[in-house]
């Protein structure tokens, strides 16, 4: 048998398939390490073991959820299947010396042929009353043998269809014995020893198999130390160019002769067909920009604009003064939809300038990519506006100063750096371009910290003037009147409408790793899917006039872009999709939305949903609806009808939500996190980064080993995630 590695994919473990590695590809599962650091999102404590005569039958004869026990007994009557009907369900007694009760297993003829009378076994289920009599229905059962005393704190993960919580064990168990010793420490001593912390391997033991409540608790602080540790140092290590000094060209002049004056007539007819003036924080972002392109040392910025905010402005800007003063930009945007949007937006801009912009996308046609390829290779292309098209090997820049990624996390750190390292020159100084990154998503003030650590920030909160308030609703039903109304009122007064559902259909959920409350959304059938939707839009007869279509992440990607071109140019009328819409797609036509099982998101993610619409003159509404009689679900919603600032309401997303994946995995590539909290945790993170950078500084055997274990477990852990687009 072949050495198992952490690195090895996970269809290396026995009993590991192509359906299973299909299903844990949607868990974000691919290697052995992937499923080792799976940890369980919270754990079912059956340790306290009672007695079947300690249920009150008087007491709780008017109940009917009954309550949860845990006991050992003895089979009492023999399991049998029905030979007439096997679908009928298996019936047995077990008996503990305190009194007797009956199991009723539905679809599980198999249990007849594992359990036989006198068998003494562990179970555990919920008991009710049926009759008079005490029951459990589909409760979990084992051979005594089996299940040790110090095995019943059961972990729960987060499930798709087809996996099980015993599959993950039994793989993971497996797992950690075949290569657990890899696992390698990337916390520093002083911390471990002060803490009781255990060896890497025993602390996934702990976190996947703990004996009590207490040591899962344990294993999981531990575990955020090395997560945070990871996060805040190791993508710094991954993405810094590796520790050495790097410059890059003086875009504008400092000095005193400053900006010549044609270029200076210039800039100021670009600033005259903007046609308003910039907001206070847009001004003051791009005067941000112009400080740093007046440094040889690379620009590298966060620009944060909340929903609506006018952060392009300030990129495309940025963009043509780099332009005017000779040198090249580049914007990325990650879909063609959004990159076609900026170069109409620039192309404006850009009007008597004498300069004209260039758009690249995957689909532009053969003949016409060469002749912009040729642009940008001879230099007289200097505003270069596209996607992934632009990041491949064939594309040759002439003098390439400044690079903007839109919605950054969607760009792997290693496809950027094929634009943002140009050159090594004279004692292995690397020549490298400015980078700035803008982000519709308001990142919270501790996420940015560990995220965007080494970057300079600029905030963008404040809205354009002419921007309508967007009026949110909360509706408490799906059967309500208003849902029908809004769109009919809205749809006969040619406006559009967009209706966001939280999967795709029965068996397949887009937003799984958004899902608020952590439950599976599979096989779910409260939930309404996209094409259940669509199906419900079709049947009204006042609504199914109007053109509707479906979107979702997993379409062709020439599908995508023609169902939202055609929903831009007004074809499509009502838009059903998954989440696939929340960045960016400007459409002023739409005005109204509706969010389904808005229970299912957090909060961040509405917001951007909600900035889809608001974008045109009409009044604008957003209709939030959850059966939900969750208290946090209805306290979310009140606060989204209440409040329209993103930062405000990041902020408490990430308090709320708990460890986990802050954006939904789907959309973003920002590394989902299975321990650690950032909100809660980040005198953690201060601390363990701290110590960290104070042992790497001083030097030594003990710095040599943790910058050697970072970058091999950041590889491990969030490396993959980085590469992705």
């Amino acid at each position: 048998m072949p050495t198992i590695h952490l690195s090895n994919p996970v269809t290396d473990l026995y009993g590991i398939g192509p359906a299973a590695e299909e299903r844990l590809a949607k868990l974000d599962i691919y290697t052995i390490y992937d499923l080792i650091a799976f940890i369980p999102w919270r754990y079912d404590d059956w340790s306290e073991l009672g007695t079947i005569g300690s249920f009150d039958m008087d007491a709780r004869a008017g109940e009917d959820a009954g309550y949860d026990l845990s006991f050992r007994g003895t089979i009492s009557t023999n399991p049998t299947v029905n030979v007439t009907s096997r679908k009928k369900p298996l019936s047995f007694f077990v008996n503990d010396g305190t009194g007797r009760i009956k199991l009723t297993f539905f679809n599980s003829s198999y249990l007849a042929g594992k359990f036989t009378l006198g068998d003494e076994c562990f179970v555990h289920g919920n008991v009710t009353l049926f009759n008079g009599q005490m029951q459990m229905v589909n409760p979990y059962i084992e051979k005594a043998e089996k299940i040790a005393d110090d095995a019943l704190v059961r972990p729960v993960y987060h499930l798709t269809a087809g996996i099980t919580s015993n599959n993950i064990s039994k793989w993971v168990r497996t797992a950690l014995k075949l290569c657990g010793n890899e696992l390698l420490s990337v916390i520093p001593a002083s911390i471990a020893e002060k803490k009781g912390f255990v060896s890497p391997l025993e602390v996934y033991e702990m976190a996947h198999f703990p004996a009590s409540l207490e040591e899962a608790k344990r294993a999981r602080e531990q575990l955020a130390y090395e997560e945070l540790i990871l996060l805040g140092i190791g993508m710094k290590l991954y993405s810094s160019g590796h520790g050495v000094r790097e410059i890059a060209e003086q875009v504008i002049p400092s000095g005193p002769e400053g900006i010549d004056r044609e270029s200076a007539m210039k800039w100021r007819q670009i600033k005259g067909n903007m046609g308003f003036a910039l907001t206070a924080d847009q001004a003051a972002a791009f005067r941000d920009v112009e400080t740093d392109l007046m440094s040889t040392t690379p620009m590298n910025r966060l620009i944060q604009g909340d929903v609506g905010s006018g952060k392009t402005m300030v990129a495309a800007l940025s963009m043509i003064i780099t332009a005017l003063m000779g040198k090249q930009a580049v914007l990325l945007a990650p879909t063609s939809v959004l990159a076609s949007q900026h170069y109409k937006t620039i192309s404006n801009l850009m009007k008597g300038s004498g300069m004209e912009p260039v758009l690249l996308l995957g689909k532009t046609k053969p003949s016409e990519k060469n002749e912009i390829k040729e642009k940008i290779s001879d230099g007289s292309a200097r505003v270069i506006i596209g996607t992934h098209a632009l990041l491949t090997d064939d594309i040759r820049f002439s003098d390439l100063a400044l690079v903007i990624a839109d919605e950054q996390h969607r760009f792997g750190v290693k496809q950027r750096e094929k634009l943002l390292f140009k050159d090594t020159v004279k004692d292995g100084t690397v020549k490298s371009v400015h980078n700035l990154i803008m982000t519709a998503t308001p990142i919270p003030r501790t996420l940015a910290m560990v995220i965007y650590g080494d970057m300079a920030t600029s905030v963008i909160k404040q809205k354009p003037s002419g921007r309508q308030e967007i009026t949110t609703w909360f509706v408490n039903s799906k059967k309500s009147k208003a849902i029908e109304e809004i769109l009919s009122v809205k749809l006969s007064a040619g406006e559009q409408v967009y209706i966001v559902c939280a999967k795709i259909d029965e068996d397949e959920t887009e937003s799984g790793a958004d899902n608020f409350v952590g439950a599976p959304l599979d096989g779910d059938d409260t939930v309404t899917s996209v094409m259940d939707m669509k199906k419900i839009i079709d049947s009204m007869s006042n609504l199914s006039r109007y053109s509707s279509a479906v979107l979702y992440g997993s379409m062709k990607e020439k599908d995508k872009l023609e169902t939202m071109e055609r929903f831009i140019a007004g074809d499509i009328k009502i838009l059903i999709s998954t989440t696939v819409i929340e960045v960016g797609v400007d459409n002023p036509n739409a005005n109204v939305m509706i969010i389904m099982d808005a229970d299912r998101f957090g909060l961040s993610t509405l917001h951007q949903l909600r900035g889809r619409i608001g974008r045109g003159d009409k009044k604008s509404y957003c209709l939030l609806v959850s059966e939900s009689k969750s208290e946090l679900a209805l306290q979310r919603m009140k606060m989204m009808c209440e409040s329209s600032d993103g930062f405000a309401l990041a902020e408490k997303d990430l308090e709320l939500r708990g460890p986990g994946d802050f954006y939904g995995t789907r959309q973003h590539g920002i590394p989902t996190l299975r321990a650690a909290n950032l909100y809660t945790d980040m005198n953690i993170a201060g601390e363990a980064c701290d110590a960290v950078n104070k042992v790497i500084e001083e030097g030594g055997e003990e710095a040599e080993r943790l910058n050697d274990a970072i970058k091999k477990m950041f590889e491990l852990r969030f490396a993959r995630k980085m590469e992705q687009i």
